[in-house]
């Protein structure tokens, strides 16, 4: 049987369509090794948000062949599809394709093995009008599935490379969504995350038009599904709509990504943001008002060309006057091939350096202080997985991660009282203080839990 490993890296994109590729090889009799195994086909799924995940991307790849230099090296993903020259460069590297091929992974990488394909084989993500679903049936040891309902974007803000590698705003339809959901509803799944390239897209593209608001809408009326998690929507996408959906019903998380990126107007207007802070902050406001409990999370970037001193300022007190849940930091980093690569009064790195640490040091305060507020609290949650010492990791719907004592079974619906609250995001104590008669079976349906012990 041969032997196939996976390294992946970047967004929650590349993961979903990584254990997509891992059940089409399992599909065809390989067997799925750990990266760090000696495996006879290892692919590694790039990232090229930043340099930095360029580099991280060739240090997995040259990794790869050091571990079996008889292996067949494969490079796909959103690194190889925007810059596939640089990958060619690497003599390592077997084979590369992009994102367009992760779909055909098993057929194309034969071909190459056969001598039927040449070392690129790439057609190009913007060639391409077609919705390619992402139906994964068993996601190892996991008790949330992450369902793609969009891919590509078209906003080409100045900074990003995504719309290079991703390509058109595309939609899958709506009776296909909801039928995938049934699906991962019946295999068990408590827990399902929306997730697209440009999620608060959907629908644009579709012949009938039918906005993300209307299918959420479609979709917390199923039967059985537990928990709903919307992930990063853009902020000017929060329809009045969208906002009362998001936080009335409550089979959807209490749990938003709203990406911010700069505090300053200025800056904001350079990154072709098409929102201006104020717009920012009346929407937080407002959804905030719906439910003042939910968790908001944001991306923000430190150190895009011409940023001053000013400029950072505004960010750091627009962040600070907000109650984020989780802050993001992320430095700039040059992309070519977008509008900001041609910039000039490009900022240090020491100093991209130092701002992160700032913005970052405020988002461990924000963190902690939202955590807070739940001390004391039952917050309804859901078992992920057990540690080696018997404990258990859970998740509250507004993205807490606690560490329980009980032992629980990954999937398993609990009320658990927040004790205790760490530093680290991933570092809070709780207790399990109910659990649901039926282990959580239909929990969308009928919560009923009983006194645990």
């Amino acid at each position: 049987m041969k032997r196939v490993a996976f390294y992946t890296l970047g967004c929650k994109m590349n993961f979903h369509e990584t254990a997509y590729m891992e059940e089409q090889f399992k599909k065809r009799g390989y067997k799925i090794v750990d990266f760090s195994e000696e495996a006879d086909i290892y692919i590694v799924n790039t990232c090229t948000v930043t340099s930095v995940a360029d580099s991280k991307s060739r240090k997995a790849l040259r990794k790869a062949k050091s571990r079996n230099p008889k292996a067949l090296i494969v490079a796909t993903g959103c690194y190889s599809e925007v810059y596939p020259e640089e990958v060619e460069k690497l003599e390592e590297v077997d084979f590369i394709t992009g994102n367009v091929e992760k779909f055909q992974i098993v057929d194309i990488v034969e071909k190459r093995i056969e001598g039927k394909l040449p070392r690129l084989y790439l057609k190009g993500i913007w060639k391409e009008n077609q919705f390619y679903p992402l139906t994964i049936r068993h996601y190892e040891g996991k008790t949330r599935a992450f369902l793609k309902i969009q891919q590509g974007c078209e906003l080409f803000c100045s900074y990003c490379i995504i719309p290079k590698a991703r390509g058109k705003m595309l939609s899958e339809k709506p009776e296909k969504v909801l039928e995938q959901v049934k699906e991962l509803i019946n295999s068990g799944y408590k827990e399902i995350v929306l997730t697209g390239t440009h999620l608060g897209g959907y629908g644009l593209d579709l012949e009938e038009s039918l906005s993300l608001a209307k299918l959420i809408e479609k979709i917390v009326e199923i039967p059985g599904l537990y928990r709903l998690r919307i992930s990063s929507v853009e902020p000017i996408e929060f329809s009045d709509e969208l906002i009362e959906v998001v936080t009335s019903s409550p089979k959807i998380a209490p749990h938003l990504h709203i990406p911010l990126q700069s505090g300053s107007n200025r800056i904001l207007n350079l990154m072709k943001r098409r929102y201006t802070k104020r717009d920012y902050k009346t929407i937080v406001e407002r959804i905030l008002s719906k439910n003042p409990d939910i968790c908001i999370g944001t991306d923000v970037m430190v150190g895009f060309p011409g940023e001053t001193e000013e400029d950072f300022e505004e960010t750091k007190k627009f962040i600070e006057e907000l109650p984020f849940g989780y802050v993001h930091v992320f430095p700039y980093s040059p992309r070519k091939g977008t509008v900001a690569y041609k910039m000039k009064d490009s900022v240090s790195p020491l100093e991209k350096k130092e701002r992160a640490a700032i913005l970052r040091e405020i988002g461990k305060e924000k963190s902690l202080s939202y955590r807070k507020k739940f001390l004391s609290k039952e917050l309804d949650s859901l078992a992920l997985s057990n540690l080696e010492n018997g404990n258990s990791v859970v998740l509250s719907g507004n993205y807490i991660r606690m560490i329980v004592k009980d032992k629980l079974k990954p999937g398993e619906i609990v009320k658990v009282r927040l004790k205790e609250v760490g530093e680290k995001r991933e570092e809070n104590f709780g207790i399990v203080v109910k659990k649901a008669f039926n282990g959580g079976k239909n929990e969308g349906e009928k919560k009923e839990f009983r006194n645990s012990g």
